[in-house]
């Protein structure tokens, strides 16, 4: 049974402005974005798996192939999107298998600081590379630079 959702897009730039934060702007090169949404089934110990996923899944354009974040190296930008848990039943959606606000918020944090841990373990990565991320619950405003639309919609 899945326990998250995750819309993965390869990007060239992307820059996300962030309303009532302290960070007004955070943004990142060449990598990928990942929109997550945590389902109801998701717990604390879900999180290296969805890790794991976002940052080994090969989808980014290398020299030769296609290569992980961590092979390229590339950057990564996560964000919150609770919307990806929402199934359409007849015109409208529901959101009956999204994870409660509270647990949300407590399941991205965790996301961030075990991503963060993981990609700054490989010295090729952390010396080149960057970590961003949105912030829950505020409204964003996204801009993505691409070569032509990229997406790939995984349930873990």
């Amino acid at each position: 049974m899945p326990v998250a959702r995750i819309l993965l897009q390869c990007c060239t730039s992307a820059s996300l402005k962030v309303h009532n934060a302290d960070i007004e702007e955070v943004s990142i090169a060449k990598g990928l974005i990942a929109y997550v949404s945590f389902l109801k089934t998701c717990s604390k110990e879900d999180i290296p798996k969805i890790v794991d996923t976002i940052c080994n899944i090969r989808m980014l354009s290398g020299s030769e192939r296609l290569c992980s974040l961590i092979e390229l190296p590339g950057d990564l930008l996560i964000v919150p999107h609770f919307c990806l848990a929402g199934k359409l039943k007849q015109n409208a959606f529901q959101y009956h298998s999204a994870a409660t606000k509270e647990s949300s918020e407590m399941l991205y944090n965790s996301l961030v600081a075990t991503c963060e841990s993981f990609l700054l373990s490989f010295p090729s990565w952390s010396e080149s590379c960057k970590l961003r991320y949105g912030t829950f619950a505020i409204r964003q405003d996204l801009s993505v630079e691409s070569h032509g639309p990229f997406f790939h919609v995984v349930d873990v």
